[in-house]
Formats: C-alpha cells, structure tokens, sequence
C-alpha cells in the first residue's frame, strides 16, 4: 500500500516492520501530532524522538513535513550517528539529531525525548534565578530531577554532545538556558508528561512575578513530593485518551 503526502508516494509500513518497532512508529507520530495541538511547535524543528526496542535504531522527524503530517510510516529510522538505515523518500536534518543524540547514547531508560523551544520554557531559561519551588508542578518536577545547561552555542554538533551528557546526568527534564526546554521517558506519555508539567512550571513562574515577591516550597516539602514519587505514578496515564483524541481529530497518524 502507498501513502501520499502531496507529491511524496512513500510505502505504508504497517505489517513490514516488527511489532514493537511499529508501535513505537506510531506513539511517535503521535507525539508529534500532540506537540502541534498544544502549540509546542515554532517551526524551529526542535524534535522527538524514539528508540526501537531491541534495535540499535532510533526514529526521527522526516524533513519538509508539518508535524500535523507526520505519520507512523514517514519516520526516518537512523542509527545513533544519524545515518539511514531503511529506505525512504525523506530525509531528516541531521545537525537536529545531536541533542537527542546525546540522550539516548547514555540513557537506556530514554525511550522517548522531547526538545521544546516553546516560548515559556525559553523565557523562563533565560531568567537568572533558574527554576524555582513556586508551584506544586515546580515542586515535583524539581523533586523528580530538573538539570540545567548553560548556552555554550548551537546545539547542532558533535562537539557539544559531552557537555549536554554531563548536564542532564540521571535526571529527566532539562532546561537549556537561553534555549529551551528538554524531557525525556521510558513511554511516550511519560516524555510527554514531564515535558507538560516543566513547561507549566515555567509558565507558572513567569506568571507569578520575580524572586523576591515569590512564596517557595520548602527543603522538606520537596522530599515529601520526592517520596510521592518514588512510591509510583502520582499521575493518571491519560495516553489512551489523548490517542483517541487524535483519531478523532484525524487519525492518519497511524498509517
């Protein structure tokens, strides 16, 4: 079966590829969808992306398409230097990939990564006093682990990928000052969740004034949240329903 994408006839995968690399296809694709609902996207190509379980592969966002095209057959799958390695009429931009790069190189439990340039996160990463216990949403995503990067220039390079490693460490979520913002998961709406509640904690933030005007959880309320989230999910899973909202939005995304 082809697929049709304006002038682009590309194969539908579904049935060709394995189980799991189909799945992983398709919450991508939905990721992807979802980014653009929640107006994430500034058309920078800051990216997602996913790891093939039981491969040494990764799939990406193909070049030239909206992220509302994006569907589960059009992914670009590139091994971790960046390379194509099936074949495809799209091509992805491979000085993008060094962010997720550097992620999924020293973290096998980094099935998903998001990168946002979304403006509360870059706001917020531009500001001094960093992220701060303000809000509840501040206080978990701090407990559960926020690094910080300092702009040290185009994240588009090989070059860079170290320093990006050493920041992030074991942490899940990642503000990139003057940058961004980054988030990672061992499912898709784990990424996904982490990347919503940073991006509210900066907006939350930003809102509520500067530093010194601001209320702040304390040390010990943070290791309570920390507890919280070290006995389990403190959240309910909501993919199911937001992968129904996609169908019935348009459900092409899994094709």
């Amino acid at each position: 079966m082809m697929l049709k994408l304006g002038d682009i006839e590309y194969p539908s995968l579904k049935g060709k590829v394995s189980e799991a690399e189909w799945k992983a296809r398709v919450e991508l694709a939905a990721l992807y969808r979802l980014i653009e609902l929640f107006g994430w996207n500034d058309l920078s190509g800051a990216p997602a992306s996913a790891r093939i379980p039981g491969q040494p592969f990764y799939l990406f966002n193909p070049n030239g398409l909206l992220f509302e095209e994006i569907t589960a057959s059009s992914l670009v799958k590139i091994n971790l230097e960046g390379e194509v390695v099936s074949e495809t009429p799209f091509r992805h931009v491979a000085s993008t990939w060094f962010p997720m790069k550097a992620v999924h190189e020293v973290r096998e439990d980094a099935n998903f990564v998001i990168h946002s340039h979304d403006d509360y996160g870059m706001a917020l990463s531009a500001r001094r006093e960093k992220l701060l216990p303000v809000s509840q949403s501040a206080g978990f995503a701090l407990a559960d682990g926020v690094a910080f990067h300092d702009y040290d220039g185009v994240e588009t390079y090989q070059e860079r990928v170290p320093a990006l490693q050493a920041s992030l460490g074991a942490r899940n979520r990642m503000i990139l000052h003057n940058h961004g913002l980054l988030a990672v998961g061992a499912s898709a709406y784990q990424a996904l969740y982490r990347m919503a509640s940073l991006r509210k904690a900066c907006r939350v933030q930003l809102l509520a004034g500067f530093e010194k005007d601001l209320f702040q959880l304390p040390g010990e309320i943070i290791e309570q949240m920390a507890e919280e989230i070290r006995r389990g999910p403190a959240v309910g899973n909501f993919w199911p329903g937001l992968l129904r909202k996609l169908d019935r939005i348009d459900p092409s995304y899994k094709e």
